[in-house]
């Protein structure tokens, strides 16, 4: 499984990486453990002299214009996490629609690329009640990840395109520097953004719900779109 790395860094590593191989021409093991024990002082005084964790709180930059160009291309397994849960779990989606605890389940299912529009990769979750509450999907959301922002930004009109048929009015709200448009249908409210060099497409079917079907897109696109882009999400601490 890829996880994503430290503050910083968005890459992903997955298990089974192979053995380490000792190589001719390393140092002793005296050495090596000299190394290992200075490697553990700096450690323990970095550790001892940092502060406490401060999380992120989403937010985006309104002045800052939607990006149509990238400095440099993608490399293809470096944006996306292997399962839904890094970037919105089930927990955290049962508080934000007010349901019971441990009652939301998510399927994850992992796209192909597409290289005749510059996709990487393809992320699609389906959360849904289980049990206790009235069951049925509560949302379904897509995450691409593209080559450059330009791809991105094409695939998102792309989008809206093909999802105004029979549907309302088009409706652009603010989301900082992302893209945005919502739009109504029978089937439910559907929001599709992009930011830099992702789309995120989330639809709610009608149901009972905390805030209208808009503000809740909102917010959730806010926390999703955070933690595939925190460096040019305009995150703040609290």
């Amino acid at each position: 499984m890829r996880r994503r790395s430290g503050a910083g860094g968005r890459s992903w590593r997955r298990r089974g990486s192979g053995p380490s191989v000792h190589r001719a021409g390393t140092c002793p093991t005296r050495w090596r453990v000299r190394s290992l024990c200075g490697a553990v002082v700096v450690t323990t005084a970095t550790a001892c002299g940092s502060g406490p964790v401060v999380v992120p709180v989403p937010a985006f930059d309104p002045m800052k214009p939607t990006p149509t160009s990238a400095p440099a291309e993608a490399a293809a397994g470096d944006d996306l996490p292997v399962d839904c849960g890094p970037l919105l779990g089930p927990d955290e989606l049962s508080a934000l629609f007010g349901l019971p605890v441990d009652s939301v389940v998510v399927r994850t299912v992992l796209g192909a690329p597409s290289p005749s529009v510059g996709r990487l990769e393809r992320l699609t979750c389906t959360y849904a009640v289980s049990g206790g509450a009235p069951q049925g999907v509560v949302l379904r959301m897509t995450v691409g990840a593209y080559r450059g922002a330009t791809a991105a930004h094409d695939q998102y009109e792309r989008n809206v395109a093909d999802e105004r048929a029979g549907a309302s009015v088009p409706v652009q709200p603010e989301l900082g520097s992302a893209a945005a448009t919502v739009l109504q249908r029978d089937a439910g409210t559907i929001l599709l953004t992009s930011s830099d060099i992702v789309t995120l497409d989330l639809d709610l079917p009608p149901r009972p719900a905390p805030l209208p079907p808009t503000d809740l897109l909102l917010d959730l696109a806010r926390r999703v779109l955070a933690r595939l882009a925190p460096h040019s999400s305009g995150a703040v601490s609290p």
